[in-house]
């Protein structure tokens, strides 16, 4: 396989699974920069791992689901805010699919690396040959490595400050795609986790996008890919990270407890019964969790490569997300408490994945109104929630 920067490799699986030792060694200095290394960063894009979801036709990898998720929970098992600027990159990338070829050639050369936010809360204003666009969007992880932006705006066609709507009477869409250097970004993402992401709000104002880069929310893709029309795969990538992190967590409760010596006594932690039964509950959860969602991502994409009737299989691999960055936090919450002040230390793998799995937990599309949605589509009700069907 080529990337695309030309670099000749066997997997991109495999590439994932050798650049473990890279990001475990940059673990600090993501911390405390707040953003990728370059050198992780040139490693990512050299090995094609920004472009899983690029078609083969724009020089991506083009990754089924199911080598995606594989893909980026080696990356999140390796570091958590590398492995959630892979999967940001991986969404973003979709829109590859549906976006002016050429535009879409234009962003992605060179391993081009597209940030961006789907919310309408900018503002597009028709001008010759395109839009006028200002607008401020939070949380564009990997802001500090993108080369693009994706901004979604509502476009104001009329002079009454009305936004376009369908015939729906739904207002209208469009994401526009704007070079780094006209864009803004402002530091505002210092959390509790996921602290290199570097997930900061960017803005700007009175930008002129020409036409091209305009793209309605969201029209049939030009590409025949599978994928671009099953667009609940889209989030298992979510999914596929906190798998990493709970696997991460269980390889690093094991080190601790194989090294540390339990309270009142001269035997390691990891000859006590709590401590094994704790271990092997957090285990099945992670196994168990990454079945059912390999399995449901599996049938779903069975079906739409044949064609065939999907009925709920969207809700329930939403469903599946869901419940695998739930559980995988219950895992995580629980080998913490379980090495009690060994993990507490910064010089512990776990108190960063602690940190990192209750941050990605908090994200909308793993939320409890995913859980609603997926109920009610069981119910036979609308969901309520995009990407359901």
């Amino acid at each position: 396989m080529t990337t695309t920067t030309g670099q000749v490799q066997a997997s991109p699986l495999d590439a994932a699974r050798a650049m473990a030792p890279l990001l475990r060694a940059m673990a600090e200095e993501i911390e405390r920069e707040r953003k990728l290394p370059h050198e992780a960063v040139a490693a990512l894009r050299g090995a094609g791992l920004f472009h899983l979801t690029v078609p083969r036709d724009l020089h991506g990898l083009q990754a089924d689901p199911l080598l995606l998720a594989q893909i980026i929970e080696e990356v999140a098992a390796a570091d958590g805010s590398a492995g959630w600027c892979v999967m940001i990159a991986a969404q973003n990338a979709v829109l590859s699919g549906f976006a002016d070829r050429d535009a879409a050639t234009t962003m992605l050369a060179t391993g081009g690396i597209l940030a961006g936010v789907a919310r309408p809360i900018g503002r597009a204003v028709p001008k010759d040959g395109g839009c006028v666009v200002s607008g401020r969007w939070p949380f564009a992880s990997g802001s500090s490595h993108a080369d693009w932006f994706a901004a979604e705006c509502l476009r104001y066609d009329g002079g009454d400050d009305q936004p376009l709507r369908d015939a729906a009477g739904n207002a209208v869409s469009f994401m526009a795609f704007l070079p780094r250097e006209q864009v803004t970004v402002h530091d505002t993402w210092d959390t509790t986790g996921l602290r290199g992401t570097a997930s900061h709000d960017f803005s700007v104002d009175g930008v002129f996008v020409p036409e091209p880069f305009l793209l309605r929310m969201f029209p049939a893709p030009w590409h025949p890919w599978p994928f671009y029309r099953t667009l609940a795969l889209m989030f298992t990538t979510h999914g596929a990270h906190a798998l990493g992190l709970g696997r991460a967590a269980l390889d690093a409760a094991i080190d601790a407890a194989r090294r540390k010596i339990g309270w009142g006594t001269a035997r390691p932690l990891a000859e006590q019964p709590r401590l094994q039964l704790q271990l092997a509950e957090a285990f099945v959860l992670v196994e168990s969790v990454r079945e059912h969602l390999h399995g449901a991502t599996g049938r779903l994409w069975d079906a739409a490569q044949a064609g065939a009737e999907l009925g709920r299989l969207n809700a329930r691999v939403r469903l599946a997300t869901s419940h695998a960055a739930a559980a995988s936090w219950r895992a995580v919450e629980s080998l913490h408490a379980a090495l009690g002040t060994t993990a507490v230390f910064r010089s512990s793998p776990l108190e960063r994945q602690f940190r990192d799995m209750r941050t990605a937990a908090a994200h909308v599309m793993v939320g409890p109104l995913t859980y609603e949605a997926a109920g009610r589509v069981e119910l036979g009700l609308p969901a309520g929630m995009p990407f359901f069907d």
